[in-house]
């Protein structure tokens, strides 16, 4: 028999013995330690490994909640839009319905064209708001005297 020298055997002072059993148990603790170490590494790839897919799944579900929001808000403008749609179109159709009646028709052109029937006679009447325009444009003219002028003037008559 041979003896065989490990590392520690500089540091401790005794020899290993090398035979069969030795030899065995040696490897037998070296694969206790390669297969500690395999469930170590299985152990955290299967810790890694599913939180990384939770990750990624999670990011997923938050872009579709994204995706889902955006998307019932354009339904909401859509309904909107089209009700304002549904409206427009029924009061087209009853500008319809009245264009097709000839009373209307011939009140509007009266109304808007100033066209009358044989015999009748259209007065047009100047609205408020026309008149307090003329006044202001008279005024800017000098066309009419401003109330200080007109005032003035009174006082100075009294005193002639």
């Amino acid at each position: 028999m041979t003896k065989r020298r490990s590392s520690n055997d500089r540091k401790q002072n005794y020899t290993k013995l090398d035979n069969d059993y030795v030899r065995n148990t040696d490897k037998a603790i070296n694969r206790k330690i390669e297969a500690r170490k395999r469930k170590m590494r299985r152990i955290a790839f299967f810790a890694i490994v599913p939180v990384v897919i939770i990750a990624v799944l999670l990011n997923i579900l938050l872009n579709q909640n994204e995706t889902l929001a955006a998307k019932e808000q354009e339904k909401v403008e859509a309904k909107e839009h089209l009700s304002d749609l549904k409206e427009e179109r029924e009061s087209l159709n009853l500008r319809i319905k009245q264009l097709e009646n000839d009373e209307y028709i011939a009140k509007l052109l009266r109304k808007e064209y100033f066209l009358s029937k044989e015999g009748e006679r259209i007065f047009i009447m100047p609205d408020e708001k026309d008149e307090k325009d003329e006044k202001d444009e008279k005024e800017k003219k000098g066309d009419i005297p401003d109330k200080k002028d007109a005032v003035s003037e009174k006082k100075g008559k009294k005193d002639d």
